[in-house]
Formats: structure tokens, C-alpha cells, sequence
């Protein structure tokens, strides 16, 4: 019994390894992987490019350079598919890699361009109200500390007498009953 479950286990982990080992992407079958989609892209088989390229640019093990080159053509694919949604987060992935990449127009779609400005302007547009917020969270925070050392000193300092001569209110009258 024990040498049968061993060598249950044994396989297993050789059948888990192996699945695994098959799953890594590595620059060469990318580079592969890339050039088939690109051939299918220019051939209209959509489905079968987003099948090449999506586990390649989701791969962290590979340089960032190869990952943006594989959601660029990504985003191509998607804009051929008429599916501007896919592509813009194609082109957001790609600027989260890249974020100083700056489209051809003589060799890139003009879609393709068009998206990618629109998502670097909407990612200033961000980073603007960021700083804005930062900027709005630094005074509130000065006129809190302000405040509260204003109370602090006047409480220090004998707030309840003012020394400029006048005399206290009289304390109010109780209602009529």
C-alpha cells in the first residue's frame, strides 16, 4: 500500500511540475507567441491573437519593454474588434508599464494614438486633483494645529482674564415662574 502511494505522490508532483513548467512564458516562446499574433491580427483571427498575447503580457517575469509591446498589439486586436473598452485598459496596462510611451503616428493606428493621449491626459488630469487634495488636506491640517494652539495659549495664559478692563456678563436670570 505505501509504495502505491508513493508513487501516486511522485507522479503527481511530476504531472503538477509539469503543468506548471508549461504555463511560464519566456522571451523566446513570447517573441514567438508575438509574431504569430501579429500575423493573426493582420489575418482578422481576433480571438486566436488575444489568446497568444494575453498570457505574455501578464507575465511579471518578463522585461517591461516586451509586456508593453505585447499590450500595444493587444490594444490593436481590441480596436479591431471594435471593443474600445478592451483596449483602453489594454493601453492603461501599457502606460502603467511605460508611462513616458508616446505613440507613432506614421506607424500606429490613429485610434490607437487617439486612445493613448486621451488616457495620458486623463492620468494628468488625476495627478492634478491628487496634488489638489494633498494641498487641501495640508491647510485643513494647518488651521487644525492653528486652532489648536490658539485654544492652548489662550487656556495657558489665563483666558477668562482678558486684562483689558471690562467686567465679566452678569450671569442670566433664571426664567419667571
Amino acid at each position: 500500500m505505501l509504495p502505491a502511494l508513493g508513487w501516486l505522490i511522485v507522479g503527481g508532483a511530476l504531472l503538477f511540475g509539469s503543468a506548471s513548467a508549461v504555463q511560464a512564458q519566456t522571451p523566446t516562446s513570447c517573441d514567438t507567441s508575438f509574431a504569430q499574433a501579429q500575423e493573426e491580427y493582420y489575418a482578422a483571427e481576433f480571438e486566436a491573437a488575444i489568446a497568444r498575447l494575453r498570457p505574455c503580457a501578464q507575465e511579471r517575469t518578463l522585461p517591461d519593454s516586451v509586456r508593453a509591446r505585447m499590450y500595444r498589439l493587444l490594444s490593436f486586436v481590441y480596436l479591431g474588434q471594435n471593443d474600445e473598452t478592451a483596449a483602453r485598459q489594454a493601453v492603461e496596462s501599457l502606460l502603467d508599464l511605460q508611462p513616458e510611451y508616446a505613440p507613432d503616428p506614421g506607424q500606429d493606428r490613429p485610434d490607437f494614438v487617439t486612445l493613448v493621449e486621451a488616457a495620458k491626459k486623463r492620468r494628468r488630469a488625476r495627478a492634478e486633483a491628487d496634488k489638489d487634495e494633498d494641498r487641501r488636506w495640508v491647510r485643513w491640517t494647518l488651521g487644525a494645529a492653528a486652532a489648536a494652539l490658539g485654544t492652548a495659549a489662550v487656556l495657558l495664559l489665563g483666558g477668562d482674564d482678558s486684562g483689558d478692563g471690562r467686567e465679566p456678563l452678569p450671569a442670566p436670570q433664571p426664567p419667571p415662574e
